[in-house]
Formats: structure tokens, sequence, C-alpha cells
């Protein structure tokens, strides 16, 4: 039970990492950049939206493999719906 624990621990850090790299990768590609005053597209915020809830879907299961059963009516809402 502890490796299981310690894998999901050590893949959602990972997953911190990366975002928190990607972050800073952004950051400086739009410094400067007159792109980083302007409002962001709706269907690109869609997007990352959609993105980011899949990531936060894929790091809830404890098993690998297993899909998370607490609570799937709000994992399969998606950002569209929350807007009706």
């Amino acid at each position: 039970m502890n490796t299981v624990t310690e894998a999901n621990n050590n893949a959602k850090q990972q997953i911190t990492l990366e975002s928190q790299r990607a972050e800073n990768d952004i950051k400086v590609a739009v410094t400067g950049d007159d792109c980083a005053d302007r409002y962001i597209p709706d269907d690109a915020v869609k997007r990352l939206r959609k993105y980011a809830d899949s990531l936060r879907h894929s790091t809830r299961s404890t098993t690998p493999g297993k899909p998370d059963r607490r609570n799937t009516a709000a994992a399969h809402t998606s950002t569209d719906e929350l807007g009706k």
C-alpha cells in the first residue's frame, strides 16, 4: 500500500514541477510582447480548462489503471456545462 501511495505522490510532484516549468517558460516567452496585455480568446480558455480538468481527473485515481469512483458526476462535468 505504501508503494502505491508513494508512486502517486511522486506522480503528483512531477505534474506540479512540469506545470511550474511550463508557467515559467511561458512568462519568459511573452515578456516584452504586447500579446501579454491582450485577453485570451474564449476558445483557448475553454481548451486550457478542459486540459487542466483532465490532468486533475487523472491524478485522482489512487490505484494505477483503475478509475476514481468517488464523484463521477462532478468529474464528468465539463466547463461548458458549468456555465449553463
